[in-house]
């Protein structure tokens, strides 16, 4: 057996011997594999690598960075692996707006400081027998942190009012891009006018266009798939309504952004309501960027085609 795996006999029984005490890799690994364990139980295999590498350095801050080889090597030995739930796509309804806005925010998701940007929408929450819950959540894009949400059986103005009443309460005196949807509860004429009476400046997708409010959309995939791993068994509509809640204080105060450097969305409020605002850009997506890239090309091509063609 030593001859097929290529070790010395002398290492193999060296490493089976009861009286060898474990080296220093050894023990360290022991502790970050407790960690991991820890958390993987806390949170019923929500992190994958990633994650699970920021999470582990949170707790043993004191010590040496643990590295995501060191990690990924520890999770694959536990047959630990983060869990991905799977949602049909959802249907809506065409409706036609009262009243529309410009599209002012031009996917430009970077903000300077907390309060300059917020979106919203709304999206459903679905659990097997039970009425469909609706989350509507205004969200910063400095940190990513909701500043306001609300949740209801219904989808209509008075939970949009609900949610932006509660990031109103939280911070009166913002005054923030506000971008949205164009959906009948953001266009309706009342609504528009209590953002014109807060100093906000509305701005709205265009049709067709989800990516528009793309970190919104994003972030509520994100709270659905953490809510069916932390919570998977809820038995009724109120169960299924603190669910929600307990997911989005768990995204808050325990789920670390690599953007952030491994801070949380709650710590990255915290430091910045103290007055210490850091950059964090958004990292460009090159994937995105040569597909554009290509799209401009085409269309140059086309247009040398068809002026030769006269």
């Amino acid at each position: 057996m030593c001859k097929w795996a290529k070790i010395a006999r002398s290492a193999y029984y060296k490493y089976f011997d009861p009286k060898r005490k474990p080296s220093k890799r050894e023990e360290r690994d022991k502790k970050i594999e407790a960690k991991i364990i820890e958390i993987t139980k806390s949170n019923n295999s929500l992190f994958g690598t990633e994650k699970m590498t920021m999470a582990v350095n949170r707790q043993m801050s004191d010590e040496k960075p643990v590295y995501h080889k060191t990690v990924y090597r520890l999770m694959c030995i536990n047959g630990i692996r983060s869990q991905k739930p799977r949602y049909q796509k959802l249907k809506f309804k065409h409706t036609t707006p009262e009243k529309t806005a410009e599209n002012k925010l031009k996917r430009d998701f970077n903000a300077s400081r907390p309060n300059e940007k917020w979106c919203t929408d709304i999206t459903e929450v679905v659990a097997a027998n039970l009425p469909k819950a609706y989350l509507c959540t205004v969200f910063d894009l400095y940190d990513r942190y909701p500043v306001g949400y609300a949740i209801s059986k219904r989808n209509d103005t008075a939970l949009v009012q609900a949610a932006y009443k509660q990031a109103v309460k939280a911070y009166p005196n913002a005054h923030p891009l506000f971008h949205s949807d164009r959906g009948f509860q953001f266009t309706r004429a009342p609504f528009q006018n209590q953002l014109e009476d807060q100093g906000m400046t509305q701005s709205m997708s265009r049709v067709g266009c989800c990516i528009d409010n793309g970190p919104m959309e994003g972030w509520q995939g994100i709270i659905k798939e953490m809510r069916v791993i932390l919570h998977p068994q809820v038995a009724s509509y109120d169960e299924l309504n603190d669910s929600i809640c307990k997911t989005i204080d768990y995204y808050i105060n325990e789920d670390p952004q690599k953007r952030f450097n491994g801070l949380t969305a709650g710590e990255m409020r915290k430091e910045a309501m103290k007055g210490n605002i850091k950059n964090c850009p958004i990292a460009p997506n090159h994937r995105i960027e040569k597909y554009w890239q290509k799209i401009h090309e085409k269309k140059i091509r086309e247009a040398k085609k068809s002026s030769a063609d006269y």
